[in-house]
This record gives structure tokens, C-alpha cells and sequence, in this order.
């Protein structure tokens, strides 16, 4: 299926992420994700040019309704490559997908409508975690912020979610 300025994807035209397959249609779907920083230029940008591939080729999926971890070694890309996927940082090359749209090439709305569906949980729990708060409270912090749920819903969301 196609949007008006060609956007949209099914999953059958979006290849699989390598050594997966999925089981139904992807929510989220990343493909080549690359970003480098750019290290070296010489003086004023003249000359060879050196990256940093803090990210370079990585490509998973994400089911619908399924909880995704992104596990790995301390300074591996875990954390450039979410502020990518949340448009925190701008991608080097690769495609990122939401619902078979391009996300590069969405309006103003749907990446709103994009960047509200899509929570992350950064590796340093002391500024991603207050100590003070219930783990039940923090996890059903940011369906309160959206206020698209009752406190009943956003509770039985969280215990299914935590169970």
C-alpha cells in the first residue's frame, strides 16, 4: 500500500532484518541504520575526511504490542541508535519504518503521532528511573502523559505489562 507521496510500505517490501523472521507485521521496522560522526577533516575541512561509526548497519524489527531490549557492550551504539530511531540525532544512512512509512519522509502530524507511540528507557537508570517512584507509577507514567487512557486502563495495562 502506497500514501500519496509514496511513503508507505507493506512489510512484504520491507526485507527482513537479517536472521529474523517475523511473525506478523512489524510496527517498527530498521534497515542499515547507520550514523557516523565525523572525527577528522584537517584544517577548516580540507583533507581526508575520519568518521566514528558509532552506529553502522543495524537492522532489526519490532512486533506490535512486544516489548524490545536493546542489549549490549558499554559504548556498542545502544543508546545513539534509539536517539536516532527517535529522531534525537539525525541517521547517516539506513530507513526506519513505522507501520510501512518512511519516517524520513512523514508530515509534521504523523511524526508526532510517531514520536508519541514510541517509549524509551536509556541505560543510565538514575536520570531514566526516580528511586522514589513504584515501578507500577513509572511504567504507566507516559500512558498518563498521553491521556488517551483511563487510570483503570493504564492500570491493568501495567499489570499485564509488568506481569
Amino acid at each position: 500500500m502506497t500514501t500519496k507521496n509514496n511513503t508507505k510500505k507493506s512489510s512484504s517490501t520491507i526485507p527482513n532484518a537479517p536472521g529474523i523472521k517475523s511473525s506478523s507485521d512489524p510496527i517498527i521496522s530498521v534497515r542499515n541504520l547507520k550514523k557516523w560522526y565525523q572525527v577528522g577533516g584537517g584544517i577548516f575541512n580540507f583533507g581526508a575526511k575520519s568518521y566514528l561509526k558509532a552506529v553502522d548497519d543495524v537492522s532489526f524489527d519490532i512486533e506490535k504490542g512486544k516489548t524490545f531490549g536493546l542489549v549490549g557492550e558499554s559504548g556498542c551504539g545502544k543508546t545513539t541508535t534509539l536517539k536516532v530511531l527517535l529522531g534525537l540525532e539525525e541517521l547517516t544512512g539506513g530507513e526506519i519504518y513505522y507501520e510501512g512509512e518512511d519516517v524520513a519522509k512523514m508530515s509534521k502530524e504523523r511524526k508526532n503521532e510517531f514520536r508519541r507511540s514510541v517509549q524509551a528507557v536509556f541505560q543510565d537508570p538514575w536520570s531514566s528511573l526516580n528511586p522514589r517512584m513504584k515501578v507500577g507509577s513509572i511504567v504507566g507514567e507516559p500512558l498518563e502523559i498521553q491521556g488517551k487512557m483511563t487510570k483503570k486502563e493504564i492500570s491493568l495495562r501495567v499489570g499485564d505489562l509488568l506481569s
